[in-house]
């Protein structure tokens, strides 16, 4: 089995190969381990590899290809020792040392060594999909104007007009609203996203908005009185635009979060154990009616109806959903499946729940089948889909 890795050079092949071999082994350590998943996430190309390598009729296959070239590699040292004269005397070494040279890398060559010392038996676990793919969220949502009406937005241009002051537009996947002056007629909007769905609004005051899916931000079309105030359920990334006069208040429920000018994140998800106020840059007073807290960059605060707590996050995993990605450090199935839930617009039921945590990088625009073959590759878990209901199997 010739594996070809032309696209690297010699060192950065080997440095897979031997990734790969540890993964088989079962010898990587975290950091090695996060090296290949990342390498496995870069593309399609490299997970098919991965799978390919790592499939056992392939490496037995292997074995006997490499144990060939070991035999014809004896026999021509002998021959050379014996000073025997052949036509062609040194087909194989030059064969091999071609094949570095072209970083056409014969990663059997690796591999086949530490499986035979291995007593480890890997599973080819596949993410079983007796129907059609789940594929991933897109720029969809609805926008509630103050008369009821009902505007489906996409990635399309909109260009609407509400009223002599206030004008939306809308193109890939985001709107924005252009009027910054108090005009007399002011409403309420609600932007909401489903399953499956994601958007990004641009306020009045320029703040902007990320929501993610599920969610919704009801605010007004002008930003009146000593206040900048919005109500959020589900989730939304915040940049907001400064103003030392007038804070942006963000509530959710009865948690209420208050900054000037900053980034945050809320995961305010009624499936979720807790509302969270992650505070990315700049400050935040998050306070509900017995506590309050100013976070740091940094931190996250934990509210539940009983407890309030400020933990140290990495924000850069809590907002790597704006960032189109999946990004899981030490996670739980279920806070993976929750993700997976609303973005897929999937149903989950459990067979089995594995013990394990998960680390992975995940682009956000893959297939279902792909995310649930990623986590497959741990050994910890397997995954059946059934049309919209996705099975967790041991």
């Amino acid at each position: 089995m010739k594996e070809n890795f032309s696209k690297y050079n010699d060192q950065e092949a080997f440095r897979i190969a031997r990734l790969i071999a540890g993964f088989i082994k079962g010898t990587l350590t975290e950091h090695e381990h996060n090296e290949l998943d990342n390498w496995v996430a870069e593309n399609d190309e490299n997970m098919q590899l991965f799978e390919r390598l790592t499939d056992e009729k392939n490496i037995e296959e292997a074995m006997k290809w490499m144990e060939s070239i070991d035999t014809e590699m004896a026999l021509q040292e002998k021959k050379e020792r014996e000073k025997i004269v052949f036509n062609q005397p040194k087909k194989a070494i030059r064969f091999w040392r071609y094949a570095v040279a072209a970083s056409i890398i014969i990663t059997a060559g690796i591999l086949i060594y530490v499986y035979r010392d291995s007593n480890n038996e890997k599973k080819n676990n596949v993410a079983v999909t007796n129907s059609a793919d789940l594929l991933p969220g897109s720029d969809k949502a609805t926008l509630s104007l103050g008369n009821g009406k009902l505007i489906v937005l996409s990635d399309a241009v909109i260009d609407t007009t509400i009223n002599e002051q206030i004008k939306i537009q809308s193109q890939k996947g985001e709107i924005v609203y252009s009027n910054e002056e108090v005009e007399k007629e002011m409403e309420y909007h609600t932007l909401s996203t489903p399953r499956k769905g994601h958007y990004r609004l641009t306020l009045p005051d320029r703040t902007k908005v990320w929501l993610n899916a599920e969610s919704s931000i009801l605010y007004p079309t002008a930003f009146v009185g000593k206040e900048r105030k919005v109500i959020v359920t589900g989730e939304a990334f915040f940049e907001v635009a400064k103003n030392k006069d007038k804070p942006f208040i963000v509530e959710v429920g009865a948690v209420r979060v208050e900054a000037l000018g900053t980034q945050f994140n809320i995961n305010a998800y009624t499936n979720e154990p807790f509302i969270s106020a992650t505070l990315i840059e700049g400050a935040i007073l998050v306070s509900n009616s017995k506590n309050e807290n100013i976070l740091k960059p940094g931190q996250q605060a934990k509210i539940t109806a009983n407890d309030f707590s400020v933990v140290d996050t990495d924000a850069m995993d809590v907002i790597a959903w704006k960032n189109d990605l999946f990004k899981f450090t030490n996670a739980p199935i279920d806070v993976i499946m929750r993700q997976v839930e609303r973005w897929y617009d999937a149903d989950v039921v459990y067979e089995y729940r594995p013990s394990d945590h998960f680390n992975a990088d995940i682009p956000r625009d893959v297939p279902v089948s792909k995310l649930l073959r990623f986590l497959e590759l741990t050994n910890s878990v397997r995954f059946k889909i059934e049309g919209k209901k996705i099975i967790v199997l041991r």
